[in-house]
């Protein structure tokens, strides 16, 4: 009898995980539809109601910043651009993620990056799984060279394969760095997009604090520091300043 229940369990679980997944194809063909037939408000909806449901995918929040940028909402059509570029990096994201920018009203020039916007643009470069591709491949290039070390019968060959071998140690290494840094930064990448349509940058965690500038839906902000519901952010043109938590999204 256990047995049985058993069964029943494990066939009505899967059953609704049918369900589901059949749930989601269908509202995600009927956002597009609506996409195409320019009911952008109805499609936007519908991708949402999918996001709801804890799915992800590059498509997807693609999609959705093509819509929110129909509709003129221009903060959450970079937010998802970004997050897009983040599961996929694809020349078209790219490409109608600079012509979002080119929407905002703050046009800020970066001063520069800084160390560790440096090592993450470096780690942004492939996806979690590229880099993990390319540690594995690294990895037996570094095998075939000490191979060639042990049995190669000439001086050159074994020579190659020595050193061959004795970089490509560190570089596996180096690789697999960048691959464990690459899924965590998918995870939390300590990076946001501003939402509000206006809001002032301040001094201080108070909304009392000093005004140090006017902001504007778009801007991207690097979070350094979070206090109660503030957090202590970083612009691309160097200016620092406290905006609230529920101004922006995380990328």
């Amino acid at each position: 009898m256990n047995r049985f229940f058993l069964i029943l369990t494990i066939f009505f679980l899967a059953n609704n995980f049918t369900i589901a997944q059949v749930s989601i194809e269908t509202i995600f063909t009927e956002a597009n539809t609506a996409y195409e037939q320019r009911k952008y408000q109805q499609a936007i909806k519908a991708y949402e109601i999918i996001l709801d449901q804890k799915v992800e995918s590059a498509s997807l929040f693609y999609n959705l910043g093509n819509s929110y940028y129909q509709v003129g909402t221009i903060g959450k059509a970079i937010l998802n651009y970004e997050k897009s570029l983040m599961l996929a990096d694809n020349e078209d994201i790219r490409y109608n993620l600079e012509i979002a920018k080119n929407k905002q009203i703050d046009q800020l020039s970066s001063v520069g990056s800084t160390p560790r916007q440096w090592w993450e643009n470096l780690v942004r470069t492939f996806s979690g799984n590229t880099w993990s591709i390319i540690m594995v491949l690294v990895f037996w290039g570094t095998i075939a060279g000490w191979i060639f070390w042990l049995l190669a019968k000439e001086r050159s060959q074994r020579k190659r394969g020595f050193i061959l071998g004795i970089i490509g140690i560190p570089l596996v290494l180096f690789v697999g760095i960048l691959a464990n840094t690459r899924n965590d930064l998918q995870k939390d990448s300590h990076r946001a997009i501003l939402l509000e349509k206006e809001i002032d940058l301040r001094i201080s965690p108070d909304p009392k604090g000093k005004a140090l500038n006017t902001l504007h839906e778009g801007v991207e902000l690097n979070l350094l520091e979070e206090i109660n519901d503030w957090y202590h952010v970083r612009l691309i043109n160097g200016d620092q300043g406290w905006l609230p938590e529920s101004s922006f999204e995380r990328i």
